[in-house]
């Protein structure tokens, strides 16, 4: 009996002194961790989250680069695509186009122009006399009627436009319906707006051209077409010059004299069609 109370007594001591040891050690590696964990605590608050911060930023900018990168790249993209339509739609425009008046017609690319103070005046194309050109054949696109040859060299042709002051085309008034008969007059050339400097010619918008000696008993309509009469053996009957803005009195009283707004324009001419009969004409 005694022996079994002794043994009972070393178990319930032998489990304090473990229990108790326990405690101590789990103590003892705390408090010997503490240092350490509250160093690793100042760090991680201190100089790891700023350095995430500053790699997330970094990350953030580098993105930001790639996507404007991507943007720019799909502008463009757009840009050319755009471009690459206009070009179609003109082409589309010159393949569809048949001449208004039963002749040979050729098709020239513009090879260059009057310079920076003839822009409105002059252009030169990439046919010539052996291509069949011949001086005085009159050169349109499909919006209307552009100029005239009046210079041709074996591979080239001048080309006086019809926005040259030196121009002078005989037209008439489309007015059909109207009961006035025929209304012609004498197109003259607009040229562009003076300037003292002939290099800002370019940012001058160009003139209206005049259509003169019009019956003064007729005030025709804005936006009336005005088409060549066919008259002078120079520019077949029919061919569109322009549209009329306005038109008043001239001071002798004895006619009307019009404002005309081409209907070509003249500087963004690439691509021109020459209508020819193969017969020369008078200069």
């Amino acid at each position: 009996m005694k022996q079994t109370k002794l043994w009972v007594w070393l178990l319930v001591l032998s489990l304090g002194a473990l229990v108790f040891w326990r405690s101590g050690f789990c103590d003892f590696s705390r408090e010997a961790l503490y240092p350490y964990e509250k160093a690793f605590g100042w760090f991680e608050r201190t100089f790891w989250l700023r350095a995430q911060a500053v790699f997330s930023r970094a990350r953030q900018a580098s993105r930001n680069a790639m996507l404007e990168r991507d943007v720019a790249r799909l502008q463009l993209v757009a840009g050319e695509t755009e471009a690459l339509e206009a070009e179609v739609a003109r082409l589309r425009a010159l393949l569809d186009f048949s001449p208004p008046v039963p002749c040979r017609w050729l098709a020239a690319p513009v090879i260059s122009r009057g310079g920076t103070s003839e822009v409105w005046q002059r252009v030169r194309l990439a046919k010539g006399s052996l291509h069949g050109v011949r001086k005085g054949d009159p050169v349109v696109v499909p919006e209307g009627v552009a100029g005239r040859v009046i210079d041709v060299s074996p591979h080239t042709s001048e080309v006086m436009l019809v926005t040259d002051p030196n121009s002078r085309v005989s037209c008439e008034l489309d007015v059909p319906g109207e009961g006035v008969g025929v209304v012609r007059g004498i197109l003259y050339g607009g040229g562009s707006s003076p300037s003292a400097d002939p290099k800002l010619a370019l940012l001058y918008v160009v003139d209206p051209l005049r259509l003169r000696y019009l019956a003064r008993e007729f005030e025709p309509a804005p936006r009336t077409r005005v088409v060549t009469s066919g008259l002078g053996q120079t520019f077949p009957k029919g061919l569109t010059v322009g549209y009329l803005l306005e038109s008043r009195l001239e001071p002798n009283g004895l006619s009307r004299e019009a404002s005309v707004m081409p209907a070509v324009d003249m500087a963004g001419l690439d691509e021109v069609f020459i209508l020819s009969s193969g017969v020369e004409h008078a200069p």
